[in-house]
């Protein structure tokens, strides 16, 4: 078996920029940070005003630099004024296609009840000049809903749009009053003051789903009252603790930085940006997307920052998983008669899992707790315990002080899940880190645990959990999980197929695995029915065959427990093979593989390769020969190595005894994650694997 290489090259050292001395392992692509503290802060318009179109622009009826757009971005440009207490967007999309009218929907981050209502402007100007006016009000305009993130957003539509047209609009929102309390003038004058105080954190979105020919950024961080009464401290409080420096995080195509001017705004302006792709198997669009997102922090310094708040969140999470009586009793309970300090631990494991995981079942509202007569915030494991219930992260917790109580050492890791995120240290916050996962120091050796993923096998990580970045405690700096191994993860799949003289074949697939790939469907069982989890599988042994062939499940076994293999077997038929004379031709490997199919074709990347985890692959293939039919040829017997990441091994065993073909084809794959600079290996890798996949089985009639 192949050896699990280090911890890829997606992840390297790189130098921030400005002089903070911060020097962490970092994801490729995600740049340094900037410190700043804001002196003053000029005053400023508003955003930018209405243009005229040139001649070309009326005229554009295709974009030589996004050739198959159907719109792109003529200019954008956004604000954030806290001097002046709102926020602005001004935006001029061409259309160049009936897909592009599309972008005739414009949505706003607007929140009723929270956010002042927008004042929109905005017109459509045809490709003659025409030009039709957003004459409405933003009350009629806007209707809401909730967008593709989950946030609520204000909608409104442009009027007669056309291929052709330029939609140009700007919608801008003033900020609402903050909260002011100990003010002694009055109602009137608390709220004078809740007014003054106003303000917004930005996070530019510079790459979007269009091609951007121009963009313009700009954010005036503090107010009036911040800037010239308040003096050069400005105090804000995240997560409970006083944070006074505004950072700033960047992933900027090229030369392009933000400017930092000697009064404290902050401006980007940016050209020629290509529209976003999400390529299949690649890490979260959010860790690769061009975007600046700034914040406020207590220290000002990657360094400082990591090693206090390692610290204090330590402490707290000790707090939590505090060992008190009844957790000490619980856990000698748990672990009665356990003879090594692996069967406490696996004991204790078994214990935890068995509780209601309320990430995957119903959460008590807040009038359920009260009429239960349940505390309305689980401040401690010890709450856990007692109510046998909890999220995903508070079994985790519990797990760990249950773990401490009987003896065992551990140490809780918070970690930022590599389905969301790609864990960056020089964002300063722990807003990134969303699970705990729990690492055992059993007789000498460290052993991973996931007690809050509900069916996943002890010593595992659900794989969202491997390689993740975050935080551990009793280290002083920042961590990695490790990867899984691959006997962890094994997919077998495997044909008894009985072939006529005609191609057509009947027989029986069974899908095997474990790991990973059972997980996804153990727990598919906890939010949806048994038909539709049945079905879904029957979906992915379609998928996996060629096309003609169909297939109907015929038993399941291993759904319902964590450990072991999932099995599933299925009766399948359809036409196989191609004849031509006395000869049938069959395929010499029968099973699919996406992901490979698209290494072999797609020469070039620009994002990384994330295939979630470390695998191997079995595909046994048996044709049971019509009668009077020998083999002429067959796929031939290999290895192919890829020295570090891959092994692929081919075995062919013809059996004339028993008039059978046995065609075996195994892919061992050692990596998870792929820097982009590496994706030509690759590449030729998968071009490899695939002439090789184009082997034949071709039988032919005796004589």
């Amino acid at each position: 078996m192949m050896p699990v290489p280090k911890i890829l090259a997606i992840i390297e050292n790189i130098q921030p920029f400005s002089a903070m001395g911060v020097a962490m392992a970092i994801v490729r692509g995600l740049c340094g940070v900037a410190a700043v503290v804001a002196l003053s802060i000029p005053l400023i318009g508003g955003a930018q005003k209405f243009q005229e179109p040139t001649k070309d622009e009326l005229q554009m009826t295709s974009d030589p630099k996004a050739p198959d757009a159907a719109a792109v971005y003529l200019y954008r440009e956004d604000s954030t004024d806290n001097r002046n207490h709102y926020t602005s967007r001004y935006v001029r999309i061409k259309v160049l296609t009936e897909k592009g009218k599309e972008w005739a929907t414009v949505e706003v981050p607007y929140a009723p009840g929270y956010s002042a209502t927008p004042i929109i402007e905005g017109r459509t100007i045809h490709s003659d000049g025409t030009v039709i006016p957003l004459k409405s009000k933003a009350d009629d305009l806007l209707a809401f809903k909730t967008n593709a993130a989950h946030v609520q957003v204000a909608v409104f539509n442009m009027p007669s749009v056309e291929v052709g047209s330029i939609l140009e609009y700007k919608w801008t929102i003033p900020m609402g009053g903050g909260k002011v309390s100990g003010v002694r003038g009055g109602e009137g004058e608390e709220g004078y003051y809740a007014s003054a105080l106003a303000g917004a954190i930005p996070e530019w979105d510079v790459q979007q789903n269009l091609f951007v020919h121009k963009e313009h950024f700009y954010y005036v961080s503090r107010n009036d009252i911040e800037s010239n009464v308040i003096g050069n401290q400005v105090t804000m409080f995240i997560d409970g603790e006083r944070a006074s420096y505004l950072l700033y995080t960047q992933r900027l195509p090229g030369s392009a930085k933000v400017e930092v001017s000697a009064k404290g705004d902050y401006t980007l302006d940016v050209q020629d940006v290509p529209a976003f792709t999400q390529l299949a198997d690649a890490p979260p669009e959010s860790s690769f997307r061009y975007r600046v997102n700034f914040y406020y922090t207590p220290y000002p310094t990657s360094r400082d920052y990591w090693e206090n708040e390692i610290k204090r969140w330590s402490k707290n999470l000790d707090r939590y998983a505090e060992q008190s009586s009844a957790i000490r009793d619980a856990a000698a309970q748990m672990t009665a008669g356990a003879a090594s300090n692996e069967a406490k631990a696996r004991k204790l494991y078994e214990a935890v899992q068995a509780l209601d995981n309320t990430d995957f079942s119903r959460r008590k509202s807040e009038e359920e707790r009260r009429e239960l007569h349940l505390k309305l915030e689980v401040k401690r494991a010890e709450d856990v315990l007692k109510e046998k219930s909890g999220t995903g992260n508070d079994l985790a917790a519990l797990y760990l002080a249950l773990a401490r109580a009987a003896g065992l050492q551990a140490d809780g890791v918070q970690i930022a899940s590599r389905n969301r995120r790609l864990f960056d240290p020089n964002y300063l916050s722990l807003h990134q880190l969303d699970a705990l996962v729990v690492v055992l120091h059993l007789d000498g050796k460290d052993v991973w645990v996931d007690p809050g993923e509900k069916l996943c096998p002890f010593g595992q990580l659900q794989w969202t959990h491997t390689l993740a970045g975050g935080l551990q405690q009793n280290q002083d700096a920042p961590v990695y999980t490790p990867q899984n191994l691959i006997k962890d993860a094994i997919t077998a799949h495997a044909a008894d197929l009985a072939v006529d003289a005609g191609g057509t074949v009947t027989g029986t697939v069974q899908l095997v695995m474990n790991g990973p790939a059972a997980l996804h469907w153990r727990q598919q069982t906890l939010t949806a029915d048994a038909d539709e989890v049945k079905r879904g599988l029957n979906e992915q042994v379609h998928q996996m065959l060629p096309a003609g062939m169909t297939a109907e499940i015929t038993g399941l076994k291993g759904l319902d427990t964590p450990e072991g293999y999932l099995q599933v077997t299925a009766k399948v038929s359809g036409q196989l093979g191609t004849v031509t004379g006395k000869r049938v031709m069959l395929p010499g490997f029968l099973f699919s593989d996406g992901p490979r199919a698209r290494f072999a074709t797609d020469e070039q990347r620009d994002s990384p390769v994330d295939l979630h985890y470390a695998e191997q692959i079995i595909d046994d293939l048996v044709y049971h020969l019509p009668a009077g039919y020998k083999v002429e040829s067959a796929p031939q017997a290999a290895q192919l190595p890829w020295t570090d990441h891959a092994q692929l091994v081919v075995k062919v065993t013809p059996d004339p005894a028993k008039n059978t073909l046995d065609v075996r084809h195994t892919l061992a794959r050692a990596f998870a994650l792929l820097d982009a600079k590496d994706y030509p290996k690759l590449h030729d890798y998968y071009q490899k694997l695939a002439t090789n996949d184009q082997q034949q089985v071709v039988l032919t009639a005796g004589q």
